[in-house]
């Protein structure tokens, strides 16, 4: 299983916008109670102070943290199945026997897809029409 990891730059940015967002929470919150408004409003001020703390620390532990959370695992099919075509009746040999094979069912049911982006080529397509990726 291979893993896509948010680099560091953009966990760091994304602590400093939730701090702020924190610190946009206080503000709110102090203004909320000091013109009187409903309490609802100084509710939903606490609950943004409270987000932004949370993904602050979040974010700034990713940012500097030796290992950092994956945010997305990229698994082959002998791992774990797909779950749409599970749903949508496709076995897993069948999937794996068009993504194999340059050649489409005989009966012409089934449809060859790019690994990459996923778009619909041709049986008789070496390269993607779409990202330009050599197919397998």
């Amino acid at each position: 299983m291979k893993s896509i990891k948010p680099g560091r730059g953009p966990s760091m940015m994304n602590a400093i916008g939730s701090a702020a967002a924190a610190i946009f929470g206080v503000i709110w919150t102090l203004s909320a109670i000091s013109m009187g408004a409903p309490i609802f409003f100084a509710l939903f001020g606490v609950v943004f102070v409270l987000m932004g703390i949370g993904q602050a620390i979040y974010n700034y532990k990713n940012a500097t943290g030796e290992n950092r959370f994956s945010e997305y695992d990229i698994t082959s099919s002998s791992e774990e199945s797909d779950p749409l075509n599970d749903y949508f009746g496709r076995s897993r040999q069948d999937s794996s026997h068009i993504s194999q094979s340059n050649e489409t069912p005989a009966d012409g049911e089934g449809k060859r897809f790019c690994p990459y982006c996923g778009s619909e080529v041709e049986p008789q397509y070496l390269y993607c029409s779409k990202c330009g990726k050599k197919l397998p």
